[in-house]
């Protein structure tokens, strides 16, 4: 896809670690932190008063680094477009987190493959279905797919009268003929963009005032969830430990509409945006710590910000190289925050 050679960019999170420090590390992970080596002797998750351990045990772990492996996490940024993902292996990814270009409403790069610009409807469905059916590809057996995504509001000066094109629902349909299964979706409360999707007329709202006949305000959108068939996974009792919720976490985020996640500012050099603490929610809710997480769509690069801040590893790419180089360079600049605890070492490479 790309003419130049490929790149690769290292850097570290942490204070360099020579080689041999590595392998001493490797050898005695569970020395140098005691707390996973209390791991083995309470790890029974189905015996009484396990429970409240492991949850005492994740709660400490959050305040100190990671084991090795688990405390390095690698980030893949590509130019490349999200129908032919053939350079991902097939069964290698373990959560997809993602937003797909709306059909004709945000104006994107005028790039001859850009989804967002096909005219027709059913021609921009049939040309998702691509990367779906892809993305059910390199999933892992009862992986899943978590879409973003707002119906599209055409405006009554486009075309003469208003109307919706009720996306959230077609891709639902779609999912299912490429054998996906569909799981609940969550309604995330935002700020509508009723900019581009209507002209308002001053008083908070759309239509004649005060009259009936109004326009509904769009300010939801879809979080659907699908998932791809097989069995369960069996995540090491490390993984399970590190990537436990809260009571507090599990009680809010297992609602089925989210109202406490601000809608992104578009200044951000990307027409339609979602903000790194929804994308962090659903890797903590869906993957495990050192899960690799993909974004066929990814923009400026919100899904690998909130993979790196979440101990997991990331595939990214985008079909514009505008968006390539702006998630670059916004990686990059993460990578520049000294951390602590969690995963320390980032490995980013562009290609």
């Amino acid at each position: 896809m790309r003419s130049q050679r490929q790149r690769k960019v290292v850097y570290d999170l942490a204070q360099p670690k020579t080689k041999l420090k590595l392998r001493h590390q490797q050898r005695h992970s569970d020395r140098f932190n005691p707390k996973v080596a209390e791991l083995g002797a309470v790890w029974k998750d189905n015996q009484r008063g396990t429970l409240p351990k492991l949850l005492k045990l994740n709660e400490s772990l959050r305040t100190t680094e990671w084991p090795y492996p688990l405390n390095t996490t690698t980030h893949r940024i590509r130019e490349a477009d999200a129908r032919n993902l053939d350079w991902i292996p097939s069964r290698s990814v373990h959560l997809i987190v993602t937003s797909p270009p709306y059909w004709t409403l945000k104006q994107y790069e005028t790039h001859a493959g850009q989804l967002g610009e096909i005219d027709l409807y059913e021609n921009f469905l049939d040309e998702l279905d691509k990367a779906w059916a892809d993305c059910a590809r390199v999933l892992v057996p009862g992986g899943r797919i978590c879409c973003v995504v707002g119906d599209v509001c055409v405006p009554r000066k486009r075309e003469g009268r208003h109307y919706v094109m009720p996306l959230h629902a077609d891709i639902q349909v779609r999912m299912r003929k490429i054998g996906l299964d569909c799981l609940t979706p969550i309604l995330w409360f935002k700020i509508a963009n009723g900019v581009t999707e209507a002209k308002g007329n001053g008083a908070g709202f759309y239509g004649k005032p005060y009259q009936p006949g109004a326009i509904i305000k769009n300010d939801v959108e879809y979080i659907l969830f699908f998932r791809k068939g097989g069995e369960y996974r069996s995540p090491t009792p490390i993984q399970k430990t590190l990537s436990m919720l809260s009571r507090e976490e599990m009680r809010s985020w297992l609602t089925s509409a989210w109202s406490d996640v601000k809608g992104e500012s578009t200044r951000k050099g990307h027409p339609a945006p979602f903000p790194v603490p929804l994308a962090e929610r659903l890797i903590r809710l869906f993957s495990f710590a050192g899960d690799t997480v993909l974004d066929p769509f990814c923009g400026t690069g919100t899904t690998s910000v909130a993979a790196i801040n979440t101990g997991r590893n990331s595939i990214a790419c985008d079909i514009e190289p505008k968006y390539v180089s702006l998630a670059t360079e916004r990686l990059l600049k993460e990578t520049k925050h000294k951390r602590t605890h969690g995963a320390t070492t980032c490995i980013v490479t562009t290609e």
